[in-house]
């Protein structure tokens, strides 16, 4: 039996979850638990039930609604699942491959993002058709957006600053996705893609716009912001090709776009100071 711990933003969420359909797929007992500063956080919180209803999805329902409660959660995390598991070896599937896809006897409480598709590699499709967007829920000029997108050779381009620049993960994640990246990957693009048009995102977009030389014609969206931040992942979804961020955010941009003949660029190095071998899913150009 395996508890999964659900914490993060939304990108990470859905690494969370996407293992625990994969865990589940294997015949395992396992269920899922909110970390408390994900109860307690303005922004997002726990968008992976408010946009996916992924409860619904989940068996074992009553005890999930239990551990997913903030007073039950926490005593039964600690009756039945008193082995703890914490990844520490982050984007190595290997590294916890064989504790993680095997049952155990003792409940074991999973902490971590397992951020690689290869946590996931046999319920790919499953995934795809949980984290189908609901159109219904997307605004009125985002839905005009995405028409236009389907219709040309569309490129999603994601810059994330925010805590990458001004917070402890900065020593981690910072000073990767440089303007040199950007630049780089524009030229690639341009090299294999004919008559491009670049839609960028970005948590600072007045940073973009002032020290990113962007192709004429590119699009900044800026104009989802808080609690709608969400539909910048479905328009990206919406490209054909992608220019990707280190970020697990644009990473689900990239992955769950599914027009053919698709080229994802992604950075050659995802994380400073360790090594990240299974960050990006290897049909993915890494420069």
């Amino acid at each position: 039996m395996k508890l999964i711990t659900l914490s993060g933003g939304l990108g990470n969420q859905m690494f969370q979850f996407a293992l625990y359909l994969q865990l589940r797929a294997t015949g395992q007992s396992v269920f899922l638990y909110k970390n408390k500063i994900m109860r307690h956080r303005d922004h997002g919180g726990y968008d992976l039930e408010r946009l996916f209803g992924v409860e619904s999805r989940c068996g074992g329902l009553w005890l999930t609604r239990l551990l997913l409660c903030p007073f039950w959660g926490t005593l039964l995390k600690h009756l039945l699942f008193p082995c703890k598991l914490r990844e520490r070896k982050l984007y190595d599937y290997s590294a916890y491959a064989e504790r993680l896809m095997n049952p155990s006897r003792l409940g074991v409480h999973l902490v971590g993002y397992w951020q690689s598709e290869r946590f996931f590699r046999e319920v790919q499709a499953e995934v795809r058709r949980v984290f189908a967007f609901d159109e219904a829920m997307v605004s009125g000029r985002n839905r005009s957006l995405a028409a236009g997108m389907r219709q040309e050779n569309a490129v999603s381009l994601h810059v994330r600053r925010g805590d990458y620049v001004t917070t402890g993960f900065s020593w981690m994640y910072g000073d990767i996705c440089t303007t040199d990246y950007y630049r780089r990957a524009v030229e690639y693009m341009a090299g294999r893609v004919v008559h491009p048009v670049y839609y960028v995102f970005s948590d600072d977009p007045e940073w973009v716009r002032t020290h990113l030389p962007l192709p004429e014609g590119a699009v900044t969206v800026d104009w989802n912001n808080g609690r709608d931040s969400w539909q910048d992942l479905y328009l990206m979804s919406c490209c054909r090709h992608h220019i990707v961020a280190n970020s697990s955010f644009s990473w689900w941009g990239a992955w769950l776009g599914t027009q053919a003949d698709t080229c994802v660029v992604a950075p050659a190095q995802w994380v400073h100071h360790m090594e990240a071998p299974d960050a990006a899913p290897s049909s993915w150009v890494r420069l």
